[in-house]
């Protein structure tokens, strides 16, 4: 059943999120100014101090919420700011500029993200790891593929830096590697694999746009890597609350 907890935890984590946003669009200013002109701050909408107060406001209060539900739902989140805002865009850092890294990066905030939901519900267990790898195996594998679609204008993207038709090699291999995690789950609870079935289906789109022309094909690949990382966990979530009905 629904209940207030999950309504906050979305909340906390929108609001990480978009601190996190907030932090890159600061740090990317100069960038930003050329390539994209008409965002709130390199456009002037929002000035630098600003954006920081608003930033800083965002973050305190999905802190706050999530030292309300969880200690360890409070220190994910502290340390998705820390790897995904600050090691994300700080020029110290730039991890988002290391094809690779930027993926491993954002992988491991969403991992820790669902270990955090988790402990508000329930303490932490093996199933609860199980759940993590499986985020991070899914976020990690899937997001090199946004990179084609930018190959013209990223200097740092995976197919520039290795070429087109081997990173298309590389993310065919690694879209497979969710399917594990996912399928020793499935053993557990059966339902899931339904959730295997569809994200199978996905996939085989994905790795035949890959290995046909995956740059021509950049938007479309994109959109339907959106689909594989929503799609099977949406009808998990469908088929569980109809089951409570």
């Amino acid at each position: 059943m629904w209940d207030y907890r999950a309504i906050l935890v979305i909340l906390a984590g929108t609001m990480i999120h978009s601190g996190c946003d907030i932090l890159n669009d600061i740090f990317d200013f100069e960038i930003d100014k050329i390539c994209k002109p008409n965002g709130a701050i390199a456009s002037g909408q929002m000035s630098m101090k600003k954006a920081w107060i608003y930033m800083a406001l965002l973050f305190f209060a999905a802190l706050l919420l999530s030292l309300k539900l969880s200690f360890i739902l409070f220190l994910c989140l502290l340390a998705g700011i820390i790897i995904g805002g600050i090691m994300y865009s700080h020029p110290m850092f730039r991890f988002k500029d290391i094809p690779g890294i930027a993926m491993l990066d954002m992988a491991v905030c969403f991992a820790l993200e669902s270990i955090g939901l988790w402990s508000v519900y329930s303490p932490l267990s093996p199933d609860s790891l199980m759940v993590a790898a499986y985020v991070f195996v899914l976020i990690f594998s899937l997001t090199f593929m946004k990179d084609f679609k930018d190959v013209a204008g990223d200097i740092n993207s995976l197919p520039l830096k290795i070429g087109i038709r081997r990173a298309a090699i590389v993310c065919s291999l690694l879209v497979v590697l969710p399917l594990i995690p996912l399928l020793y789950a499935a053993t557990k609870y059966h339902y899931l694999f339904l959730a295997a079935l569809i994200y199978v289906v996905l996939i085989a789109g994905c790795i035949q746009m890959l290995l046909d022309d995956p740059v021509a094909k950049g938007n479309k690949l994109k959109d339907r890597m959106i689909m594989a990382l929503t799609m099977p966990n949406f009808m998990v979530l469908l088929v569980k609350m109809l089951s409570i009905f």
